[in-house]
Protein backbone atom coordinates (compact mmCIF):
# COMPACT_ATOMS: atom_id res chain seq x y z
CA UNK A 1 0.00 0.00 0.00
CA UNK A 2 1.69 3.26 -1.13
CA UNK A 3 2.18 6.13 1.27
CA UNK A 4 2.57 9.85 0.46
CA UNK A 5 5.85 9.43 -1.48
CA UNK A 6 4.43 6.58 -3.55
CA UNK A 7 6.60 4.14 -1.62
CA UNK A 8 5.40 1.09 0.30
CA UNK A 9 4.60 1.99 3.90
CA UNK A 10 7.59 -0.12 5.02
CA UNK A 11 9.89 2.56 3.48
CA UNK A 12 7.95 5.82 3.94
CA UNK A 13 7.96 5.94 7.72
CA UNK A 14 6.15 7.83 10.42
CA UNK A 15 8.30 9.81 12.85
CA UNK A 16 8.00 7.00 15.43
CA UNK A 17 8.86 4.38 12.82
CA UNK A 18 11.85 6.37 11.61
CA UNK A 19 13.39 6.65 15.07
CA UNK A 20 12.21 3.32 16.56
CA UNK A 21 15.57 1.60 16.02
CA UNK A 22 17.11 4.01 18.53
CA UNK A 23 15.01 2.34 21.22
CA UNK A 24 15.07 -1.26 19.98
CA UNK A 25 18.66 -1.71 18.78
CA UNK A 26 20.39 -0.82 22.08
CA UNK A 27 18.09 -3.21 23.95
CA UNK A 28 18.83 -6.02 21.49
CA UNK A 29 22.56 -5.32 21.49
CA UNK A 30 22.89 -5.25 25.28
CA UNK A 31 20.70 -8.35 25.60
CA UNK A 32 22.93 -10.27 23.18
CA UNK A 33 26.11 -9.13 24.97
CA UNK A 34 24.67 -10.25 28.32
CA UNK A 35 23.63 -13.57 26.77
CA UNK A 36 27.18 -14.07 25.44
CA UNK A 37 28.58 -13.45 28.90
CA UNK A 38 25.98 -15.73 30.47
CA UNK A 39 26.99 -18.46 27.98
CA UNK A 40 30.54 -18.27 29.34
CA UNK A 41 32.32 -15.78 27.09
CA UNK A 42 34.61 -13.72 29.34
CA UNK A 43 34.93 -9.94 29.27
CA UNK A 44 37.89 -9.81 26.83
CA UNK A 45 36.11 -12.30 24.55
CA UNK A 46 32.91 -10.25 24.59
CA UNK A 47 34.86 -7.07 23.77
CA UNK A 48 36.78 -8.80 20.95
CA UNK A 49 33.62 -10.32 19.46
CA UNK A 50 31.71 -7.04 19.70
CA UNK A 51 34.65 -5.27 18.01
CA UNK A 52 34.59 -7.87 15.23
CA UNK A 53 30.85 -7.25 14.84
CA UNK A 54 31.35 -3.50 14.54
CA UNK A 55 33.96 -4.04 11.82
CA UNK A 56 31.70 -6.57 10.08
CA UNK A 57 28.86 -4.03 10.16
CA UNK A 58 31.04 -1.35 8.55
CA UNK A 59 31.83 -3.73 5.69
CA UNK A 60 28.17 -4.79 5.40
CA UNK A 61 27.08 -1.13 5.44
CA UNK A 62 29.35 -0.40 2.48
CA UNK A 63 28.13 -3.36 0.41
CA UNK A 64 24.46 -2.92 1.33
CA UNK A 65 24.65 0.72 0.27
CA UNK A 66 26.60 -0.04 -2.90
CA UNK A 67 24.88 -3.20 -4.14
CA UNK A 68 21.42 -3.21 -2.54
CA UNK A 69 20.54 0.49 -2.44
CA UNK A 70 22.33 1.41 -5.68
CA UNK A 71 21.78 -1.90 -7.49
CA UNK A 72 18.83 -3.36 -9.34
CA UNK A 73 16.86 -4.35 -6.24
CA UNK A 74 13.49 -3.63 -4.65
CA UNK A 75 15.31 -1.21 -2.33
CA UNK A 76 16.77 0.95 -5.09
CA UNK A 77 13.62 3.09 -5.73
CA UNK A 78 13.33 3.77 -2.00
CA UNK A 79 16.96 4.83 -1.88
CA UNK A 80 16.63 7.05 -4.95
CA UNK A 81 13.66 8.73 -3.25
CA UNK A 82 15.94 9.27 -0.23
CA UNK A 83 18.47 10.95 -2.55
CA UNK A 84 15.73 13.17 -3.97
CA UNK A 85 14.19 13.97 -0.58
CA UNK A 86 17.03 13.58 1.96
CA UNK A 87 15.13 15.21 4.83
CA UNK A 88 12.05 13.00 4.47
CA UNK A 89 11.59 10.04 6.81
CA UNK A 90 12.50 7.39 4.25
CA UNK A 91 14.16 4.17 5.38
CA UNK A 92 13.61 0.54 6.20
CA UNK A 93 11.08 -0.21 8.93
CA UNK A 94 12.41 -1.70 12.16
CA UNK A 95 10.76 -5.06 11.52
CA UNK A 96 12.73 -5.28 8.26
CA UNK A 97 16.05 -4.48 9.87
CA UNK A 98 15.36 -6.96 12.65
CA UNK A 99 14.62 -9.72 10.14
CA UNK A 100 18.06 -9.01 8.67
CA UNK A 101 19.71 -8.96 12.08
CA UNK A 102 18.00 -12.24 13.02
CA UNK A 103 19.60 -13.71 9.90
CA UNK A 104 23.01 -12.40 10.99
CA UNK A 105 22.49 -13.86 14.46
CA UNK A 106 21.51 -17.26 13.04
CA UNK A 107 24.50 -17.39 10.69
CA UNK A 108 26.93 -16.39 13.45
CA UNK A 109 25.41 -19.08 15.70
CA UNK A 110 26.20 -21.72 13.10
CA UNK A 111 29.78 -20.60 12.51
CA UNK A 112 30.84 -19.31 15.93
CA UNK A 113 28.45 -20.82 18.48
CA UNK A 114 25.93 -19.11 20.72
CA UNK A 115 28.27 -17.03 22.89
CA UNK A 116 30.58 -15.61 20.24
CA UNK A 117 27.78 -15.39 17.67
CA UNK A 118 25.64 -13.36 20.04
CA UNK A 119 28.48 -10.99 20.92
CA UNK A 120 29.41 -10.51 17.25
CA UNK A 121 25.75 -9.74 16.50
CA UNK A 122 25.72 -7.28 19.43
CA UNK A 123 28.63 -5.48 17.79
CA UNK A 124 26.93 -5.62 14.40
CA UNK A 125 23.90 -3.94 15.98
CA UNK A 126 26.12 -1.35 17.69
CA UNK A 127 27.75 -0.54 14.35
CA UNK A 128 24.32 -0.21 12.77
CA UNK A 129 23.25 2.15 15.57
CA UNK A 130 26.32 4.32 14.92
CA UNK A 131 25.49 4.33 11.20
CA UNK A 132 21.89 5.38 11.97
CA UNK A 133 23.11 8.08 14.34
CA UNK A 134 25.53 9.66 11.93
CA UNK A 135 23.28 9.30 8.86
CA UNK A 136 20.27 10.87 10.55
CA UNK A 137 22.51 13.54 12.04
CA UNK A 138 23.88 14.36 8.56
CA UNK A 139 20.44 14.84 7.05
CA UNK A 140 18.57 16.43 9.94
CA UNK A 141 21.10 18.06 12.27
CA UNK A 142 24.10 19.06 10.08
CA UNK A 143 26.16 16.31 11.78
CA UNK A 144 26.29 18.27 15.03
CA UNK A 145 27.70 16.24 17.88
CA UNK A 146 30.21 14.38 15.72
CA UNK A 147 32.79 17.20 15.49
CA UNK A 148 35.32 17.28 12.65
CA UNK A 149 34.69 13.61 11.89
CA UNK A 150 31.00 14.30 11.37
CA UNK A 151 31.78 17.31 9.20
CA UNK A 152 34.12 15.19 7.04
CA UNK A 153 31.59 12.36 6.71
CA UNK A 154 28.80 14.84 5.94
CA UNK A 155 30.91 16.35 3.17
CA UNK A 156 31.66 12.90 1.70
CA UNK A 157 28.02 11.88 2.00
CA UNK A 158 26.88 15.09 0.33
CA UNK A 159 29.22 14.30 -2.58
CA UNK A 160 27.62 10.84 -2.72
CA UNK A 161 24.15 12.40 -2.89
CA UNK A 162 25.27 14.63 -5.79
CA UNK A 163 26.54 11.72 -7.89
CA UNK A 164 25.86 8.34 -6.27
CA UNK A 165 28.93 6.75 -7.86
CA UNK A 166 31.14 6.58 -4.78
CA UNK A 167 31.42 7.30 -1.06
CA UNK A 168 29.12 4.41 -0.14
CA UNK A 169 30.44 4.30 3.43
CA UNK A 170 28.17 6.50 5.52
CA UNK A 171 29.86 6.05 8.89
CA UNK A 172 33.41 5.49 7.62
CA UNK A 173 35.37 6.08 4.41
CA UNK A 174 37.64 3.07 5.00
CA UNK A 175 35.91 0.63 2.63
CA UNK A 176 35.59 3.30 -0.05
CA UNK A 177 39.37 3.65 0.07
CA UNK A 178 39.87 -0.13 0.05
CA UNK A 179 37.47 -0.72 -2.86
CA UNK A 180 38.50 2.47 -4.72
CA UNK A 181 35.14 4.21 -4.61
CA UNK A 182 36.38 7.08 -2.45
CA UNK A 183 35.69 10.49 -3.97
CA UNK A 184 36.97 13.73 -2.57
CA UNK A 185 34.11 16.02 -1.63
Amino acid sequence: MPNRNGLPRAFDLTRVGYFLDFALVPIASVTLAIFASWRGLGGPGVVAAISAGVIAWSLAEYWIHRLVFHGPTAFEPMHQMHHALPKDLIGVASWGTFVGFAGVWLVTQVFAGPAIGSAVTAGFLAGYLFYCSIHISMHHFAARGFGRYGAMMRSLHSAHHRGGKGNFGVSSPVWDVVFRTYQRS
